[in-house]
Parts: C-alpha cells; structure tokens; sequence
C-alpha cells in the first residue's frame, strides 16, 4: 500500500534530523574543546619548549663565540711568541759571533796575552764563523716569515755585509805574536775591524727596535 504524501513527508524529516544528529556528534569527536585549564597547560609547554630551545641556542651562540675569541687569542699570541723567538736568536747569533772576532782582535793589544789564549781565541772565531754562515741563513728566512716590515730584513742584510767584511779583515791579520811589536799596517787593519766591530752593535740594536717597534703594534 502506497505510502500517503505525510507518511513521505514525516520520514524525510526523520532521515534530515538523524543526518544532523550524526553530523553534530561527529563534529564532537574531530574538534573536542579545551577547557581553561587545559589551554593554560598547553601554553606553558609551548613556552617552556620555546624557552627550552632559545636557551640551547644562546648557550650555542656565546660558546661558539667564546671558542672563536680563544682561538684568535692562541693565534696571535703564537705569532707573538715566535717573533720574540726570532728577535733573542739574531740578538744571541749575532752577539756571539761579534764577540769572537773582538776577543781576536783585543789579543793585539794584550801585551800579557798568552800563545795558548791566542790559538783558543782563534779557534772559537772559526768555529762561530762556520756557525754564522748557517744561522744568518736561517735568520733571514725568519724574519721574512714573522715580519712585515721591509726594513728589518734591509737592515740585517746589512749586518751580514758588515759581519762579512769583518770576517776578511780578521782573516787576513798576520798571526799574533805576544810580546811583538805590531806594525802600523796591522794597527790600521785592527781599527778597521774594530770599526766594523762597532757598526755591527750599532746596526743590531736599530734591528732589534724595528722588531720590538712591529711587536707592539701587532700586539696593540
């Protein structure tokens, strides 16, 4: 039997209601709310994670940095200590060598000196002059490394000029004798080297400012 234009009527508004019930009770399930105290739980863990995290990237940030300001500090303060290394070797080389030929040259001069004090003097001139020829090698090797300025290499490669010239006007003295009398040729060539002797002392201690003068300011 035919359903009446009401019956049709009542169950459409039935299925309308049960599709909006079932809609309603579904969008309960998907979207549930948050009470206060569940908003203000979520928010504190949402700034403690966010705190959490800025934190670790500051403490990231300032040790990276502080890591990077101790390197530059190793770094320099190396560079500092190989140039006062380099500075003692040419003030000790260049010494040693000078005073070896001055402890030749004095011996003409001493009328008391002894054979045995002549040979040992002659003998430490020979052997820091074979030293020397090594060490102003190495020397100006350093100082091109650890040194900007061009006139500290200038001026020590007047110092090895001079220190050559020393080494021939030794080298050509005629042997000393104790008790001789030495001749004014001698005399002229002694005061030569003893000029050079003094230029060398001279040109070192101007070196050594420039050196000390760069120190400074790379360390300023």
């Amino acid at each position: 039997m035919p359903l009446s234009a009401d019956e049709r009527a009542r169950i459409i508004e039935t299925q309308t209601l049960k599709s909006e019930v079932n809609a309603d009770i579904a969008a309960g399930v998907s979207k549930p709310k948050l009470s206060e105290f569940q908003k203000q739980i979520v928010l504190l863990a949402v700034g403690f994670a966010l705190t959490a995290i800025a934190g670790g990237a500051l403490t990231y940030y300032w040790k990276s940095r502080d890591w990077s300001n101790q390197q530059s500090y190793l770094r320099q303060q190396r560079a500092l200590d190989k140039k006062y290394a380099v500075v003692e070797t040419m003030f000790k080389d260049v010494a040693v060598t000078t005073a070896a030929a001055q402890n030749v040259l004095i011996s003409y001069y001493q009328p008391d000196v002894t054979p045995q004090e002549i040979d040992e003097r002659a003998r430490n001139w020979q052997k820091t002059s074979r030293d020397w020829r090594v060490s102003s090698k190495i020397l100006s090797a350093s100082l091109a490394a650890n040194f900007q300025d061009p006139h500290i290499g200038n001026t020590f490669r007047q110092i090895i000029d001079v220190r050559r010239q020393l080494g021939n006007k030794v080298t050509n003295l005629p042997k000393c004798k104790p008790g001789a009398k030495v001749k004014q040729k001698t005399i002229d060539n002694l005061k030569d080297a003893n000029d050079l002797a003094n230029q060398i002392v001279e040109l070192l201690q101007k070196c050594g400012a420039l050196m000390t003068s760069e120190i400074k300011a790379g360390y300023q």
